[in-house]
C-alpha cells in the first residue's frame, strides 16, 4: 500500500493532519455521545442516519455512464444510450429480485457489498486482508448489535428469515475482526498510517455504535466521498457545467425511485419504511455501480 506524500507546507500539513484525525474523531466523539446522552439508536437517529447514507451515496454513481463511455471509447449518444440500458437493466434485476426473493437479494447485497468496500483498502496490502476489512465492516454490526441488525433484515425481506441471516452474518464476523486488526498493524509498519487509523476507527465504530450509525460513518464518511473524488478525477475532460448537470440530473431520477420505493412499499412503520427504501435504493444502484468497478479494475494495469 503506497503512503501519500504531501509537500512540506503548514496547508498541506494541515490537510494531511484533518484527512488523519477527522473520522476517528468525529467516531469517538459519536460514541462519547452515545455514552453520556444516549438516543443515538433512537427511530429518529436511524431515519436520519439512513437518510444520510442515501444523500451520499447517490452522487458517487451519478458519473459512471460517463465513466464507462470514456473508457470504452463510446462517446456517442446510441453508445450512451447502450450503456444506459444496460445499466437500467442491472438495476431492474435487482429490483425483481427483491420483489420475487427478498433473501436472495439481501445475501447478494452484503456478498457485493463486502467485495465492493474491500477495494478501499487496496493499495498494496494482501487482497485477502482488504477482503477481511470489508467483511468486518458490513459483519460486526451483526456481532455488537444483533436485535437491531435482525429488525433491519427482518424488515427488509418481510420475514424471519432475515433475523437468521443476520445471526448467520454475526457469528462469521470474528475472523473478519481479527484480520481488519492485522490489516490496520500492517498499516502502521508500512507507514500508512492513515488508513491503519480509519480501519480501526470503522471498527470501533461497528462495535460501539447502532448499526445504522456505524455504517453512515464509514459510507458518508469514507466511502462515497472518496469514490466522488476518483470519479470526477475519471470525468476531468467534461466541463464543470456538464459534469454538474450530469450529476443533479442522475441525483434527482434516483431519489425520485426512492420515494416511489418509500410510497409503494406496502403497510410499514414510517421510520422502518425510510430505512428499508434507504437499503434497497442502495443496494439497486450498487449493483451495476459494483459492475461497472469491476469491469474496469481489470482493465487497469497492475
Amino acid at each position: 500500500m503506497s503512503t501519500i506524500l504531501y509537500p512540506h507546507s503548514a496547508g498541506a500539513t494541515f490537510s494531511k493532519m484533518l484527512r488523519l484525525f477527522a473520522l476517528p474523531v468525529a467516531t469517538l466523539l459519536l460514541i462519547f455521545i452515545d455514552r453520556v446522552w444516549g438516543g443515538m439508536n433512537s427511530a429518529h437517529v436511524n431515519m436520519l442516519a439512513a437518510v444520510a447514507i442515501v444523500l451520499a451515496g447517490i452522487p458517487h454513481g451519478t458519473l459512471d455512464v460517463e465513466i464507462a463511455a470514456a473508457h470504452f471509447g463510446q462517446k456517442g449518444f446510441a453508445s450512451k444510450a447502450k450503456i444506459i440500458g444496460g445499466y437500467l437493466a442491472c438495476a431492474g434485476a435487482m429490483v425483481l429480485l427483491w420483489l420475487q426473493l427478498p433473501e436472495l437479494a439481501l445475501i447478494s447485497f452484503l456478498v457485493i457489498s463486502i467485495v465492493h468496500f474491500s477495494r478501499d483498502w487496496r493499495g498494496g496490502v494482501d487482497p485477502f486482508l482488504a477482503m477481511m476489512v470489508g467483511w468486518a465492516l458490513v459483519a460486526l454490526p451483526a456481532l455488537a448489535s444483533p436485535n437491531d441488525v435482525a429488525m433491519i433484515f427482518a424488515a427488509l425481506t418481510g420475514s424471519y428469515n432475515g433475523a437468521v441471516i443476520a445471526a448467520l452474518l454475526g457469528a462469521a464476523s470474528v475472523p473478519a475482526a481479527l484480520g481488519s486488526l492485522v490489516f490496520a498493524y500492517w498499516a502502521f509498519r508500512h507507514d500508512d498510517t492513515q488508513s491503519a487509523m480509519e480501519v480501526l476507527a470503522c471498527i470501533a465504530a461497528a462495535l460501539l455504535l447502532p448499526p445504522l450509525v456505524a455504517f453512515a460513518i464509514f459510507f458518508c464518511g469514507l466511502h462515497s466521498p472518496r469514490h466522488m473524488a476518483e470519479a470526477l478525477r475519471e470525468t476531468g475532460d467534461l466541463s464543470p457545467l456538464k459534469k454538474t448537470a450530469i450529476i443533479i440530473a442522475v441525483f434527482s431520477l434516483s431519489l425520485g425511485m426512492g420515494v416511489l420505493m418509500f410510497l409503494f412499499q406496502g403497510d410499514v412503520p414510517a421510520d422502518m419504511g425510510i430505512v428499508r427504501t434507504a437499503f434497497i435504493l442502495i443496494s439497486t444502484l450498487t449493483v451495476p455501480h459494483f459492475i461497472l468497478e469491476h469491469i474496469l479494475s481489470d482493465k487497469k494495469p497492475v
